[in-house]
Formats: C-alpha cells, structure tokens, sequence
C-alpha cells in the first residue's frame, strides 16, 4: 500500500511539473495540426507587418487586429528589437482559406493566400490571447503572451453557414453584425439572411414599395404556442431594411470573408408580398400576414404572367445588392 501510494505521488508531481509543450490550445474550432513548443512571445508592442502585395481588404484588416493589440494591450505597435515583430506574408500557392502560424520567442508569423486564411489566424491568435481582447477595454497589465506554437489549419468544409430568421423576428443592422463578428470568432463563411416570410417582409424593393409599407407590418403575434390568438399588437412598422443597410452589412461581411446568401422565399412563403399585391395571388384575395408561426398555403399564383414580372422585378434588385 505504501509503495502503491508512492508511486501516485511521484506520477502527481510529474503531470504538476509537466511541460508546456504536452498541453494544447484552447481554440474553437481546434487546428488541424498544432506543435506546442517551450516558451512564448509577448505581443504587446510587437511590430505588425504586411505584404505590400496584399490587397486592400486584407490590409484593413490586420490594420484593425493592429489597433486593437495596441488599445487592450496599452501599448502601441512599433519597430522594435527587444518586442520582435508579428508577419502576415502572403502565399499565392497556399488552398483559399488554409494559414499556418509559427510562434517562437522571436516572434510571430503567419502565412496564407488571402483575407480569409490571415483572418483565421488572427482569429487563432486572440483566442490564445486573453479574453479582453475581443473587447474594448484596455487591460494593460495583463499578460499578453502567446504559447511558441506552430499550427497548421485549413477549414475541412467549404461551407460553414449560420442562419438567420428576420421574417419572423427583426433584428436590425447593429445586431446583424453582432451576429456577423461572432461568425468571425469561429471562422464561418456564409451567412443566410432570411428577409421574406408569411409573418413579414424585410427588405426594400424599390419597384415595389408596398412591400415594406404594407407587407412588413401584422396584426399581432402569438403568444408562445398558442396560434389561436395573439397579442394584438401590431409589429413590423419601420421593421425592415433600406437598400443602403443591405449594402452596408454585405460590406461588412466581406470585410470578413463572409458571403451574404439572401433568402427570399417563393412561391409560398409570401404572404408578406401577397397582402402588398393581392392580384399576384391564386385567389385574389384578400390576404393578411400571419400572426402565428408556420407556412401558409396561400402562393404566388404560377399561371400569372404578373408573377414572374414581379419576381424579376424583386430578384434584379436583390442580386444587385
């Protein structure tokens, strides 16, 4: 017994006294291949440096990921021997998307063919970094310091999506890119902006302006499950987005390496589209947007020629976006 209770000691205070080097990062999604090496490099202050051959996008954003170093951190990016320096340098031969990221006492650098590949990296390195640095409060007395690593990574599926239901539920521009900066952190590609349903209309068509005016707004919404009633009270006045704002947020995605995918749903799913235009309906109407959840068996009528009219007419103006 007493020997067996030697041993578990001695196996404790080895894993306690256990090398950085047999630890792992915490980072979500986790690389595909990742080599943790003794020792680690301090950030804050380091020089941040760029292939003059990148393009602009690519540049704004690690100029943004420098700015941010230098807030949280409390001390600026500059040229300096004792920091040593942080290199994105660009790799034509290298898979769209995939980066590596080599970290040593010296410093910090990261290889990849364009935006999305140097985003992911940056991704990589904040996540190893202290967590106010997805946040905009300086912490300069913390430890900015990165584990001496070198990874190798590359998304396994070339579409990683997240939804979102704006038929049903606004959000709004600010939310939307909430929701956009929280795709970045886990590197998701494609975001699908559901913008038209039976319970509400979204987005302004310029050649059909009833659809915001009238198709936008419902009487009222159930209350939890129970699609027998609703609250009455009207929602969806002013609750949709201006041409201006999509092409805000798609800026703001592809600042990313994010690509906006518009739903807009036909031939059901347009209660929203029927209450504006009723005459595009197989009945004529009158039509009323849901004030419960689910799909209506009301559709655009498919034996009208003003349907497809319409529908190119709505389309032109969403693909332009």
């Amino acid at each position: 017994m007493k020997k067996t209770l030697i041993i578990l000691s001695v196996l404790l205070a080895a894993a306690a006294c256990a090398p950085k080097n047999l630890q792992t990062i915490n980072v979500v999604p986790y690389p595909n291949e990742v080599q943790i090496k003794s020792g680690e490099f301090c950030v804050a202050g380091a020089d941040v440096k760029y292939d003059a051959a990148a393009d602009e996008r690519t540049k704004s954003l690690i100029d943004a990921f420098t700015q941010q170093l230098s807030l949280v951190t409390g001390v600026e990016s500059a040229v300096s021997e004792t920091n040593g320096e942080i290199a994105f340098i660009l790799d034509a031969e290298m898979p769209h998307e995939a980066y590596t990221l080599n970290v040593t006492k010296k410093g910090v650098e990261v290889k990849a063919s364009g935006l999305n590949g140097f985003n992911y990296a940056i991704q990589t390195i904040k996540q190893m970094l202290p967590v106010e640095i997805f946040g905009k409060v300086a912490a300069a007395d913390r430890e900015w310091t990165l584990p001496c690593v070198k990874i190798n990574d590359a998304p396994r599926f070339g579409y990683r999506g997240l939804h979102l239901d704006e038929g049903r539920h606004f959000f709004g521009v600010e939310e939307v890119k909430r929701y956009l900066d929280i795709m970045e952190v886990y590197k998701l590609n494609k975001f699908h902006w559901h913008l038209t349903e039976d319970q509400g209309w979204r987005i302004e068509i310029k050649k059909y302006p009833r659809l915001t005016e009238v198709g936008s707004i419902r009487k009222g919404t159930c209350i939890k499950k129970d699609f027998s009633s609703n609250d009455g009270v009207p929602y969806g006045e002013g609750m949709w987005y201006t041409q201006d704002q999509i092409r805000e947020v798609v800026a703001y995605a592809a600042s990313k390496g994010i690509t906006v995918i518009p739903e807009i749903d036909l031939p059901g799913h347009m209660l929203g589209a029927l209450a504006a235009y009723p005459e595009l309906g197989c009945t004529g109407g009158p039509y009323e947007l849901w004030c419960r959840w689910g799909i209506s068996k009301d559709v655009l009528c498919a034996g009208n020629e003003k349907s497809y009219e319409f529908l190119k007419g709505v389309l032109d103006e969403v693909v332009e976006l």
